[in-house]
């Protein structure tokens, strides 16, 4: 069997150094990048340094163990600059002659690099011993039997890793069963059938892929919002105006099932973990009890608002979207821009624009101070919410993007930017930009 020991979590492009586990007669590993081999390595330290491009779009990176006659014996994928949780862990499977288990090696990740609190391993519900390296000698078992070990490690401030393999019985090795989740926006007056109803509707590469579910869910936006809380009181409610403000508080909201978050424009770094990384702090969820766009946009209390240096506004952008299709749910993401701010990502909004698109994330930038700012420039205009009005109509648009939403569940696991409509499909569209 084989594992990554390199896992790439978050947002990544460039060139990084990946190393992999590997268990049983393996002699050689071939990584793939997208399924065109990238590296090939021939024995161990089973590390390469493979080039993610400097695109910010999901990839597949798998790696695959191969024999001395060049059979795949196993193979693995990550999934990269698509929604991940937070920490995780892989098992691989070292046997015997025999070709029985006889060993479990735990390999692990966490964004913020801390080692985990406790180190948890079971083989049919019964524990076994992990030493603090991960590895962990496995009783005998009989392969005419499925049997199921569970990697579950905690990580400090209390996020979990977990993982399922299972060995034996009609399969012999590892099972998964995978979906895609895939949102399509209804066009007006449509209506999707049961999943019977959408076979042949979706494609990858030319090929056919079967519908599992349909579901609506809650709605999920994430707000970027450069201006600071007060800043945009002061723009959309003069002084002498104060007195509407509890009248305002409940207006403008989204659908009962929404919910809303605001993410920083500054970065927590974290140098600990193997591959480097920077967290964007993010506010609690807001629902339709806690008021409307208006009442959260100018609020100073959601987030620390940040120092005007350090702001990463399109890298947030790129961040939001992640946030945004994580979960699987109906989704799109706000920036909400000022007049001009100096950015200091790593990425132009152009990139990270075409990065939301490939995620099937549609993207709203509204502009304090209108479409014509060197801030809205930037990311190609925006619009203009610059009074209370033109904010209730931007409210407006945006409930109705989320209102034509529909999440599709296509079997196996795809890249986002690889599926397609069929001309078998109608009165649905594959969700890029907005609606106008």
């Amino acid at each position: 069997m084989i594992a990554f020991v390199t896992l790439l979590l978050g947002l990544i492009s460039g060139v990084y150094p990946i190393e992999v586990s590997v268990g049983g007669p393996v002699a050689t590993v071939e990584y793939q990048l997208d399924g065109a081999p990238v590296a090939q390595l021939k024995g161990p330290p089973w590390a390469a340094k493979v080039d993610l491009g400097s695109e910010l779009r999901p990839r597949a990176l798998t790696a695959r163990a191969l024999d001395a006659d060049g059979r795949e014996i196993a193979r693995v994928t990550q999934w990269l600059n698509l929604p991940r949780p937070p920490a995780e862990v892989e098992i691989v499977l070292e046997k015997g002659t025999d070709g029985v288990p006889r060993t479990a090696q735990l390999t692990w990740q966490s964004v913020n690099g801390v080692k985990p609190a406790s180190l948890g391993l079971t083989l049919d519900g019964q524990p076994l011993r992990v030493a603090g390296d991960g590895r962990a000698p496995l009783p005998t078992a009989d392969l005419k039997v499925l049997h199921v070990l569970t990697a579950e490690l905690w990580f400090p401030p209390g996020l979990l890793a977990r993982k399922d393999v299972a060995f034996g019985g009609e399969y012999g090795s590892e099972v998964s069963t995978e979906l895609t989740a895939v949102p399509v926006r209804l066009r007006p007056g449509a209506a999707l059938p049961a999943p019977e109803g959408l076979q042949g509707w979706f494609a990858t590469a030319g090929q056919p892929v079967p519908a599992a579910a349909v579901e609506e869910g809650p709605g999920k936006v994430i707000v970027v919002r450069v201006p600071g809380g007060r800043e945009v009181l002061d723009r959309l409610i003069p002084t002498w105006g104060r007195s509407r403000l509890p009248v305002l508080q409940s207006k403008m909201r989204l659908g009962a099932d929404d919910r809303v978050r605001f993410l920083s424009l500054s970065t927590i770094p974290y140098k600990k973990s193997k591959v480097p990384a920077e967290l964007f702090d993010m506010s609690h969820e807001l629902t339709t009890t806690d008021g409307g766009l208006f009442w959260f946009l100018t609020s100073s209390r959601l987030l620390k608002e940040p120092r005007r240096p350090s702001l990463r506004i399109a890298d947030a952008v790129a961040v939001a979207g992640l946030q945004a299709a994580a979960d699987n749910h109906r989704r799109a993401v706000v920036l909400v821009l000022g007049g001009s701010a100096a950015d200091s990502s790593h990425y132009a909004p152009p990139a990270v624009r075409r990065y939301l698109e490939s995620i099937r994330v549609p993207l709203f930038v509204w502009s304090l101070y209108g479409p014509q700012t060197p801030a809205a420039q930037a990311w190609g205009g925006g619009e203009d919410v610059s009074t209370l009005d033109r904010l209730e109509k931007a409210v407006g648009r945006l409930r109705t993007e989320l209102d034509a939403q529909r999440i599709v569940w296509l079997e196996g696991r795809h890249l986002p930017q690889s599926i397609a409509l069929t001309p078998a499909a109608h009165g649905v569209e594959l969700p890029t930009a907005p609606l106008p």
